[in-house]
């Protein structure tokens, strides 16, 4: 075991924030650059969308090029493409040739993502693996609140200049060039001997169906969270909330919460199982939700957004964790990867799935729906777990 010094776990971090970034940076201008551009503002919603799209198709090719060849040249390919791709922003006036650049983007957040997840696994372990996890997790949500603020800032000036935030994505790569250690082929590692020579993914999921938990956690999550983030607007409204500025500090306090909570990850899962873990998210996430649908005060709903912020705080390091310790070394690039493909599409099919629901229910029947789901899938797992 290669021992990383901090340097690399600065690179580990600062990159975690990229894969927010991707979108939320420049979310704040999404009306500015569809008039810029003279598009439509669902055409326009594609430049959000486009990258989570790409990080769903590609994460399972990048998860087998990086037990192919190593994680250190994906990651550093993967910051470098990152930081091209989403920095061309700052001058493409075209739509096709910057839905284009999104593209190479999803790509690039792919390659970053599972390199990462693959680079904790590989340079650390037990204690110190569940914590640089969860710092992990914090970056996520720090990147979260804090990009979208930068891209608000910038856009105030012009609709280009969010775009110059992913130029970061360059030195950082260099940094990782610098700072994160050849690591041995996962395809090479010594754990797996002539056995892991003769795994295939798909044996590995029929001899360890329980991967199907992570990756379902991953998929619900993601749908939840935009649940969220798509409908919370309005239901504030409700309570003639319009501000924007309130509308996203009530949005923010996911990240405020799972980040807090994924900080302390090491120490949680120093005293709780997997199980238990799965157990106390899944309590949260029906808690938080049917607390929405039924709250009379707006202190209240965002009470119901931090249990389910706290939930997800535990749940996002705990998958990553809990694939990596279910799989051979080396096939730690292809199945982790399948965490990004639940994740995304789970963000993609988010609206397509809750918003008839809304339509046809109301939304604060649409809540209730979700925290009986949560009730149900919470009672499920007890059941397939025997308590």
């Amino acid at each position: 075991m290669i021992r990383p010094g901090k340097t690399s776990l600065w690179v580990i971090l600062a990159s975690a924030t990229l894969t927010v970034m991707a979108g939320s940076v420049i979310a704040p201008v999404l009306n500015q650059m569809g008039e810029g551009l003279g598009v439509t503002p669902g055409a326009a919603r594609l430049l959000i969308t486009t990258h989570g799209i790409m990080i769903a198709v590609c994460s399972p090719a990048i998860g087998l090029l990086i037990d192919k060849v190593g994680v250190r040249k994906p990651l550093i390919l993967g910051l470098i493409l990152y930081g091209l791709a989403g920095g061309s922003g700052l001058f493409i006036t075209n739509y096709a040739l910057l839905i284009s650049s999104r593209v190479l983007l999803g790509i690039s957040v792919a390659m970053i993502f599972t390199s990462i997840t693959v680079t904790i696994l590989n340079l650390y372990e037990g204690t110190q693996r569940n914590r640089v996890m969860g710092w992990r997790g914090s970056s996520n949500s720090v990147g979260g609140i804090i990009w979208p603020l930068i891209g608000g800032s910038l856009g105030m000036l012009s609709w280009h200049l969010p775009f110059v935030a992913y130029l970061i994505g360059l030195p950082i790569a260099f940094m990782a060039f610098l700072a994160i250690p050849v690591t041995q082929k996962s395809a090479d590692h010594p754990a797996n001997g002539a056995a892991g020579k003769k795994e295939s993914t798909f044996k590995i999921f029929k001899s360890t169906p329980i991967l199907f938990l992570p990756y379902g956690l991953a998929f619900v999550g993601n749908i939840l969270l935009y649940a969220i983030i798509v409908f919370m607007p309005k239901l504030v409204g409700q309570y003639n909330v319009t501000s924007s500025f309130y509308i996203g500090t009530f949005i923010s306090t996911v990240g405020l919460a799972g980040g807090a909570t994924s900080l302390f990850y090491g120490r949680i899962k120093a005293r709780l199982s997997f199980n238990s873990i799965v157990k106390i998210s899944l309590f949260l996430w029906s808690a938080g939700f049917i607390l929405i649908s039924q709250a009379p005060f707006l202190w209240l709903i965002s009470v119901s957004i931090i249990f389910f912020g706290i939930g997800m705080g535990m749940v996002i390091p705990t998958i990553s964790v809990w694939v990596g310790e279910l799989v051979p070394a080396s096939f730690r690039g292809r199945m982790t990867s399948y965490i990004s493909l639940f994740s995304y599409t789970g963000q993609f099919l988010s609206p397509i799935i809750l918003s008839p629901l809304e339509t046809s229910l109301g939304l604060t029947t649409l809540f209730l729906v979700i925290g009986g789901t949560c009730v149900f899938l919470l009672v499920l797992f007890l059941i397939l777990m025997r308590l």
